[in-house]
This record gives C-alpha cells, structure tokens and sequence, in this order.
C-alpha cells in the first residue's frame, strides 16, 4: 500500500500464506488485513525523522523474527559452519547467547510456511534445538554435510528445484517464548525505540552483521510508545545482540507466512519470536532531538 500527502510517499506491505486452501482466509479477513496494512502507511505521513545512536530497541512479536533468521540463523546452517565462515564453527556446547534464549528450528509445525512432512533428500523433517539456554547444541544439516561431520540429518536439505542441489537450510527459525509481558518489556524502557514492521536488509552470514530498514517505528517515552518515526535502520551484530536481549516476551508467534529466503536458491520460510528487548542497538536516523506524545 502506498499513501501520499503534501508531497510525502510512504508504503506499507505484508502478506499472508499457508499451506492450505481458501480456508486460510477464514483466520485473515483480507479486507481487514488490506484496512491494517493501509492504516500503517498512513501513519507515517506524519511520522518525525528518525532518531540517531545507541538506544535501547523492542522488537515486535512474529516478523521480528527475521533477524534472528538472517543474522545468526544462516551462519548455524552446517555448509557455513564445515567451511569455517561461520561465527559458530566449533563452538557447539558454549555459550553463545543471553541465557534466557532458546532458539529452535522447527520444520514439523502442521500447514505453516516452510514446514516439510520429509526434505528434499528424503529425510523426515524435525524439530531441532540450535540454542538452548544460551548454549549452543546444535547445527543445521542436510546429508552431505552430516555424513562428512558423521553426524545424523536434520531434515534441513533443501533445494528450489530439480535443477539445483540440495544444501543446509531453515524451515522455521524462530526464538522461543520467554517470561516477561508485553506491556511490561514496553513500561521498562525510559527512552527508546520501538521496531514495529522490519523491511528489507541486508546480513553477514559469517559475522553476522546485519542492516534493516525500518517501515514502521515508534518512540517509546517514559514507558509509552508514542511518536511515529520515519527513516530508521537497526544495525549490529546478530551474535552480540542475542547475548545482550535481556527480555523475552509471553507473546510467541510466527510471521503470518511471507517469508521466501534467498541463498543462491530461493526457499519458503517462516520466522519468528515473541516481543524482545535489546538494551543497546544502534539506531541509524537523525541527530536532532526528537520527542512526541502521539498514543499508538
């Protein structure tokens, strides 16, 4: 969706998928998902630039997920990890993040996006626990990369098509569920940012630094989420923003199914997490002071 307004051009986008029938729009009335995707473009019509610095950043429930999927989750796939560019290489039973997070791929959830009854090598799809606690315990195989390491196949051998070969990929990375309320991770930051709908981005599968452009933003003020902001990108480093989240949310959900991953093949994916908080992200925007008390 596009909205306009003295000159001033902001779009909002997102997508719903299954794998079902019709009946997927018995649980997303598409006129009322069309009205909410609509209502968010035209809010930031009237959205303020963007603040600029370290601050502290929640991140919303579902489609937050995807950078965890595009910072840290590429480089736990075993091809990155055999060849020694991944950050994870070596390191399974080491701590590799707050001890609050459990990170889980899960290629067995019935009719979502990305879920697999067997993979492309024939191998039962699973649900594998890459973090637990912090603790890394595990890697993302297909066949190939198994057998070399005499390992066991996740179920994660995935190819676009018949003309390609199969290599180690997500199906459904996600965080899992945490402790803390919503409305409290909101109430506990004095002065920070609120990342409502991530856009496009950019990753270091080997590093794990990453860029995201940010659609649709908020301030958050004494506890309250209030201004709309424009203009905003989140950038780090995947491995240390999972060791410094300090909050999870009660709120665990996947994206509503929009996910296509590209890694020189393109494959359907879903991600997600409950709300998070970050204690220090950087925040590309501007340097000017920036305040409101605009309720969202």
């Amino acid at each position: 969706m596009t909205a306009k307004k003295n000159g001033t051009l902001q779009r909002s986008s997102s997508g719903i998928g299954a794998q079902s029938g019709l009946e997927l729009l018995d649980s997303q009335d598409p006129v009322v998902f069309a009205e909410e995707v609509a209502q968010a473009a035209v809010r930031m019509l009237d959205a303020r630039p963007a603040p600029a610095g370290e601050m502290t950043v929640v991140i919303i429930n579902g489609w937050g997920g995807v950078l965890f999927h595009e910072a840290c989750g590429h480089a736990l796939e075993a091809d990155f990890v055999a060849k020694g560019t991944s950050i994870y290489s070596g390191l399974v039973g080491e701590k590799v993040a707050s001890p609050i997070i459990t990170a889980i791929d899960d290629g067995t959830i019935p009719k979502r996006r990305g879920s697999l009854r067997f993979d492309d090598e024939g191998t039962p799809s699973s649900r594998t626990v890459l973090i637990e606690n912090g603790v890394l315990k595990d890697y993302i195989w297909d066949l190939k990369e198994s057998r070399r390491a005499g390992r066991e196949s996740t179920g994660n051998g995935r190819r676009e098509t018949f003309r390609h070969m199969p290599m180690p990929r997500m199906t459904k990375p996600y965080i899992d569920v945490g402790t803390h309320d919503p409305e409290e991770i909101i109430r506990s930051v004095k002065r920070g940012f609120y990342a409502k709908q991530i856009g496009g981005g950019q990753a270091d599968f080997a590093r794990g630094d990453f860029v995201f452009s940010v659609t649709e933003g908020y301030l958050i003020e004494d506890g309250r989420i209030t201004a709309p902001v424009r203009g905003a990108t989140l950038m780090g480093n995947g491995p240390q923003v999972l060791k410094q989240i300090d909050m999870i949310g009660t709120d665990f959900a996947l994206d509503l199914g929009r996910g296509r991953c590209g890694k020189g093949q393109w494959a359907r994916v879903s991600v997600g997490q409950p709300t998070v908080r970050v204690p220090r992200l950087m925040v590309g925007g501007t340097d000017r002071e920036i305040s409101g008390q605009i309720g969202v």
